[in-house]
């Protein structure tokens, strides 16, 4: 079964909303790729992709294309286990985020949210470290019912700043645009929510320190196991060669890799080099496969959505020149970098 992607229990949330319409959800687990009592397995991850597609089953059986919307209010924290109830029970709107960006892969392994202070904000930027689709079935679920989900702990009618979505708008964008009260921005290069910043001081009514400590607790033990998972060490490897591609425009070995994710951790809390390669052959996967898929993926989101010249393109992505990066863009696509760009530029036909 997949090792990367969204807690399994979470996405019951999708069945949980079409039986409430009396329909038979059998073909949303097919879409998922699991059956119920699998739904249930904390084990268990459903890919993004399959969330998505799954989503697209959903609306067509609801006859709703707003359907990912709906399904989002519907998100509790029993969709998100200890997770759910640990933030649930926090002290405050800070505390319930802190402990979310520290616990987060507890929920998702192929999407990170990194949260920082801007000016009077707060900037929620959503890194990518798997195969995430570009679906607007996907992207509005995921924002909502983040947003749903705060709005219903806090108790509070919480409005955003602003939200970049790196997706289509929908056909008719009135409904998500009226359940965020917010402006939106379609077919951005990553997905941005920014905030009040006086967000992390609102007092939480539902606030609880002996079942946030046990919650918290057991959340941290389900981490502590995750973290020994494969699904854990890829989301981690990917992670940290984007990131190693964005500073230093270099593709690191799995040696420096590895002793760059062991900084901080007990000895022996973190796989050698030999372990992580064990790690990816678990999922079918071998280093030079993942490192070319993240160089894929810096790549073309660069060339899709922003304008930075073909050669800082290339370095970012870890070429060193640009010959090899247009063999290798050429080989994804086969088609030229200036082609990619110009195709995603174009406005889509009628």
């Amino acid at each position: 079964m997949p090792s990367a992607g969204f807690y399994a229990p979470f996405t019951r949330v999708l069945i949980d909303y079409v039986q409430a319409q009396g329909l038979d959800a059998t073909p949303v687990c097919q879409a998922l790729g699991m059956s119920l009592a699998q739904l249930a397995d904390e084990q268990l991850r459903v890919p993004s992709a399959r969330l998505s597609q799954a989503l697209t089953v959903a609306a067509r059986l609801c006859g709703d294309p707003h359907a990912p919307l709906r399904i989002a209010s519907f998100v509790r924290p029993a969709h998100m286990g200890s997770l759910g109830y640990a933030v649930m029970s926090s002290a405050s709107g800070g505390d319930g985020l802190a402990l979310f960006e520290k616990l987060q892969s507890l929920l998702c392994t192929e999407i990170r949210g990194h949260h920082r202070v801007v000016a009077d904000t707060i900037e929620a930027r959503q890194e990518l470290l798997g195969h995430v689709p570009r679906s607007t079935e996907f992207w509005t679920f995921f924002v909502a019912s983040r947003l749903g989900f705060a709005r219903w702990v806090s108790g509070r009618a919480l409005v955003p700043v602003r939200v970049d979505l790196p997706c289509p708008a929908p056909a008719d964008p009135g409904p998500l645009q009226r359940f965020m009260e917010a402006p939106l921005r379609f077919d951005m290069p990553d997905c941005r929510e920014v905030m009040p910043l006086d967000w992390l001081g609102w007092s939480n009514p539902n606030a609880d320190p002996a079942v946030h400590a046990l919650m918290t607790s057991q959340a941290g033990q389900r981490l502590q196991t995750l973290g020994q998972q494969a699904g854990e060490a890829v989301a981690q490897l990917r992670q940290q060669v984007a990131h190693s591609l964005r500073e230093e425009g270099l593709v690191p070995t799995l040696e420096v890799l590895s002793r760059r994710m062991a900084q901080g951790l007990a000895p022996g809390a973190m796989p050698s080099a030999r372990q992580l390669q064990r790690r990816l052959a678990e999922v079918g996967l071998n280093f030079k496969t993942l490192v070319e898929d993240v160089r894929r993926q810096e790549a073309m989101r660069h060339l899709e959505h922003t304008g930075l010249p073909l050669a800082d393109v290339a370095r970012l992505a870890g070429y060193a020149d640009t010959s090899t990066f247009h063999r290798a863009v050429r080989r994804w696509t086969g088609k030229t970098p200036l082609e990619v760009r110009e195709q995603a530029r174009r406005p889509p036909a009628g």
